[in-house]
Order: structure tokens, then C-alpha cells, then sequence
């Protein structure tokens, strides 16, 4: 007999409490987007920054605002390209190491919840035998929601030459009408595409499965457990949601909103993300008759 919405949740935080390191995998991504960022910069200055400086025999402590600014319009200008085929390199890798980590905590929390404890053996051991595949995974949804871009062609083809479109808009009224709805068609195929898809990672670390066989089992498991699964959505999407309006009441105070903004990405990367992960794991596993650590021992949590 499955668990309700109700009893995943209380479960699952026990699990959370007795299972703190479940949010190292979250640090460490967290540290891997600090050090992508300053080799990003590091790369940009490098490529594209340092030789132009140097034919042009430019001193950038006497750069003024516009100079810069007329640097850098040049720079993509001259190297679009070049700056995106880099910036693409650097985001599959950081795709890859952010694999390995979601791999990671997904094993970890599935450790947790079939025998009450896990630790960072588990992290190293889920991450290495699932990164690969679930990278690939994250690139095939990729794709698919690129694919979404095709609800704006017809707004695109309708409105043709853009620059005529940007000095007169009310001349292709008709076509900017058919962007917005493409528009908002993409959004909502984003957005159906995000809860039928939700539960792909899972079913692919769990269940150690390859990206197609992870793709057709997320569905499948989607189309079994169609109301409950999005409840889940909602009920996830409403935590984060919460916690950003905080930050929006926070915001119009300025001492309290610095502060909130460290405390949010603390409270994110410690708290909810590895929470948010247990809840998912437990939803799977009960709702696949996977083994469950007993309720009996869950309750001595309580």
C-alpha cells in the first residue's frame, strides 16, 4: 500500500534530520558554480580581453566607463562566435560535474531511506556509476526544450525584416500578436515538459538505467501516478516560491535584504534542495514498491 502526499513528507524529513551530510553534494556544486564563474572570467580576459589590450596598446587602469564599455561591444562584435563555442564548452563541463553531484545526493538519500543513515561513500559511488548517463539525460531535455522554440516561428515569419519591426511595431501588429502566443506557448510546453519529465533523475539513479530507458521510465511512472506527481510538483514549486517571496519582503530593506540573500543561498544549499531531494527519492521509491527503511523505526524519530 502506497503513502500519501502526508506521510512522504514527514518521513522523508526524518530521514533529512537523522541525515544532515546529505547536503554535501550541494555544497560542492555550489563551490563548483563559484570556481566555473572565476574561470569564465579568468578565460574571457585571457582570450579575449588581454590581446586586444595588447594590439591596440591600450592601459586599462586609464580605461574610461564608455572606453570599457566601446571594449567590450568590440570584443563581441569581433569573437560572437568564438565567446560562444567557449561558453558552450565551459557549461557541458559544469553540466558534467553537476551531474555527478545530483547523482550523488539522489544515492545518498536513497541510502538513507532503504537502511536510516547514509554517508559519503555512497555520494562517490552513486555520482561515478550515474554521472555519464544522467549528463546525458540533462542534454536530451535540453534539446527538448529547445525544440520549443518552434511555437515562435510563426510569430518570426509573420513579422520578417525585425529591424523594421523595432522602429514601427504597430506595422506588424498581427505578427508581434503570433511572437507573444508563441511565446507563451514555449512557456507552457516548459512547464508540462518540467512535470512529466520531473521524475527522470530518479528513476535513473535508482534504478540505474541508461537515458532513454531513464526518459520512458520517468513517463511511465508520470502517467501511473498523474495526480499525486503533481501534487508533489506543486507542493515543491510552493516551497521555493516561499522562500522567494521572503526574499521579495525582505528586499525593501536594505540591511535585511543583504542579509537574506546570503542566508537564502545557505538555507537553499543546506536545507531545502537536500530536503526537497529525500522527499523525491521516498515519492519513487514507495510509489515503485522499492525497499523503505520500516515505519516503525521512522517513528522513533518522532
Amino acid at each position: 500500500m502506497v503513502e500519501d502526499i502526508g506521510a512522504v513528507i514527514s518521513k522523508g524529513f526524518g530521514t533529512w534530520k537523522r541525515n544532515l551530510n546529505i547536503c554535501v553534494p550541494f555544497i560542492l556544486e555550489l563551490v563548483t558554480v563559484i570556481l566555473f564563474f572565476i574561470l569564465g572570467i579568468l578565460i574571457f580576459t585571457l582570450i579575449f580581453i588581454m590581446p586586444l589590450v595588447s594590439q591596440q596598446n591600450i592601459d586599462p587602469e586609464s580605461l574610461s566607463p564608455d572606453e570599457m564599455l566601446s571594449l567590450f561591444s568590440s570584443v563581441f562584435s569581433e569573437s560572437m562566435f568564438l565567446m560562444i563555442v567557449v561558453g558552450l564548452v565551459l557549461l557541458l563541463l559544469y553540466m558534467v560535474f553537476s551531474s555527478f553531484f545530483t547523482a550523488g545526493a539522489i544515492g545518498m538519500a536513497k541510502k538513507a531511506l532503504e537502511t536510516g543513515h547514509t554517508d559519503l561513500h555512497d555520494m562517490f559511488r552513486a555520482g561515478s556509476e550515474n554521472f555519464l548517463n544522467l549528463f546525458l539525460t540533462n542534454v536530451l531535455i535540453s534539446l527538448l526544450t529547445i525544440a520549443g522554440l518552434v511555437f515562435l516561428v510563426p510569430g518570426i515569419i509573420s513579422i520578417g525584416d525585425v529591424s523594421l519591426f523595432l522602429s514601427n511595431p504597430e506595422s506588424e501588429a498581427a505578427g508581434a500578436t503570433l511572437l507573444v502566443l508563441g511565446m507563451l506557448a514555449w512557456v507552457f510546453y516548459i512547464i508540462a515538459l518540467s512535470i512529466v519529465l520531473f521524475f527522470v533523475n530518479y528513476a535513473l539513479v535508482v534504478d540505474n538505467l541508461d537515458p532513454i530507458s531513464a526518459i520512458e521510465t520517468g513517463l511511465a511512472f508520470f502517467r501511473h501516478n498523474i495526480l499525486s506527481a503533481i501534487f508533489m510538483w506543486l507542493f515543491i514549486i510552493g516551497v521555493t516560491v516561499f522562500i522567494s517571496v521572503i526574499g521579495e519582503v525582505a528586499s525593501y530593506v536594505d540591511v535585511i535584504a543583504q542579509l537574506w540573500s546570503f542566508a537564502e543561498l545557505i538555507l537553499s544549499t543546506i536545507v531545502i534542495q537536500p530536503l526537497i531531494t529525500v522527499w523525491l527519492t521516498r515519492f519513487y521509491l514507495d510509489r515503485t514498491e522499492k525497499k523503505l527503511y520500516s515505519f516503525e523505526e521512522y517513528m522513533l524519530d518522532y
